[in-house]
């Protein structure tokens, strides 16, 4: 018989041996934890991770784009999207590069995938721009009118119109969205007269051709107005004899300019007002330095010098056409001229215009656009040139410094290419040569695809 050992009452102080201990438990807690943050980071991980390998793997491509290794981006952009085939900034990219090879269509398929279904935004507006570049490189290429950039405009238009978005831009802004609508309708030779009546608003913005076509002179006045403003009339003085000096020219040239039997009905028409407008803003700007003389007399009397100009810019001014009884200096108080935005987006906005003429057969016209855009253009790339190398050694990033460069150089080239064709339809051939000379020294190729 086996004997059987007596049921002693277990110790209070004792540990029971059955629950868990505090070393137990906190093993399954650091378990439970553990568990609980992969249920969480796995999904994120999953989530995540895909979409930043392939930024990575676009980062390279980028690289190797402006190495100008094609073949290794446009690899290296495929393996981003097989690990985030719906990236926008890759796809976006990916089609910017596909028109660069000249794949307008796959570009086009690009844009257009990621637009549908998509609610309007700035970003979509971006990329409705882009696609209308396309639609006219391919347009182009066809031989044919590009229609479908004028139904992407029509989105445009309605989306700027809609919670009244266009009148919140500020005025450069709206400007050079009407540029850009004027001249992606022109490149695309698709409803020109809306094109022309898009440039002439977005030109209006700035006060008009004369402000633009004539901005040198023009631009003068604003420092002449500041100096007036703050009483100081010996500076705004300084200011006006040189606007003068250069209003004197242009507007002889003007009235120098006779039109032959090859101007069409339209630029006579056109080149009478624009005539009349700067004989009046002249005028304008002589009454301005006879008030600024007077005031000098006031405060020297002995000075009869400055009598006689102001008695005689009073009499020209009146033959001019303006006006003493309603004539103000604050009619030239606007300092937008003085913005470095103007001062770029002008000779753009007259290349606009220009390249419109030329389009619809206003080949004398264009000219003058052109021309001035042209001198606009050369000038602020010599003065940009000189800063760059003035400063280059505290250039921190001299690729993007060569990117700016390379889109300076792209612009004038547009415009030199627009110019030539201008130059041939007037039977000017050795300018227009001139013109494409230059356009290959800048490292581009005169071609209806430069745009």
């Amino acid at each position: 018989m086996s004997s059987m050992e007596p049921n002693t009452p277990q110790d209070p102080d004792s540990p029971d041996k059955s629950a868990p201990t505090p070393e137990t438990n906190g093993n399954g807690t650091k378990w439970i934890t553990a568990a609980l943050c992969c249920l969480i980071a796995i999904p994120i991980l999953a989530e995540w991770l895909p979409s930043e390998i392939a930024m990575w793997k676009q980062a390279a491509a980028r690289n190797h784009w402006n190495s100008a290794d094609r073949v290794s981006a446009m690899e290296l952009n495929t393996e981003a999207l097989n690990w985030d085939d719906s990236n926008p900034t890759i796809l976006s990219e990916r089609a910017e590069w596909q028109a660069e090879l000249g794949k307008y269509d796959l570009a086009i398929s690009i844009y257009e995938n990621l637009l549908e279904g998509m609610a309007e935004s700035e970003q979509t507006i971006a990329w409705r721009m882009q696609l209308c570049n396309h639609y006219n490189s391919l347009a182009i290429r066809e031989q044919r009118e590009a229609t479908q950039t004028w139904q992407q405009w029509e989105l445009i238009d309605r989306w700027y119109q809609q919670f009244d978005r266009e009148h919140s831009l500020p005025t450069v802004a709206r400007a050079n969205l009407y540029n850009n609508r004027a001249y992606l309708l022109a490149v695309g030779n698709t409803h020109l007269p809306e094109a022309l009546e898009s440039i002439n608003f977005s030109l209006d913005l700035f006060g008009g051709e004369i402000y633009c076509l004539y901005n040198d002179p023009l631009f003068l006045v604003q420092f002449a107005h500041q100096a007036f403003r703050e009483k100081n009339y010996a500076e705004a003085q300084k200011h006006l004899n040189s606007t003068v000096d250069q209003l004197e020219r242009r507007y002889a040239l003007l009235l120098a300019t006779t039109p032959s039997s090859t101007w069409k009905a339209f630029e006579k028409k056109e080149l009478a007002h624009r005539t009349g407008n700067l004989s009046l803003v002249f005028g304008n700007v002589l009454l301005f330095r006879a008030h600024c003389l007077e005031l000098l007399q006031i405060q020297d009397q002995s000075n009869e010098t400055l009598k006689g100009i102001a008695v005689s810019d009073l009499e020209r001014a009146q033959i001019l056409g303006a006006s003493v009884e309603s004539f103000s200096p604050d009619i030239f108080s606007s300092e937008l001229l003085l913005s470095a935005n103007v001062q770029s987006l002008i000779p753009m906005a007259l290349d606009t215009r220009g390249y419109i003429y030329h389009q619809l057969g206003y080949h004398h016209l264009a000219l003058q656009d052109l021309e001035v855009a042209v001198e606009a253009s050369e000038y602020q790339l010599k003065q940009i040139e000189k800063v760059f190398e003035q400063e280059k050694h505290r250039i921190a990033d001299p690729a993007l410094v060569t990117s700016q460069q390379q889109s300076r150089y792209k612009n004038l080239a547009v415009i030199l290419y627009h110019r030539s064709l201008a130059y041939d339809a007037t039977h000017q051939v050795a300018k227009a040569k001139r013109d494409r000379d230059r356009i290959e020294s800048l490292g581009y190729t005169p071609s209806p695809l430069l745009h």
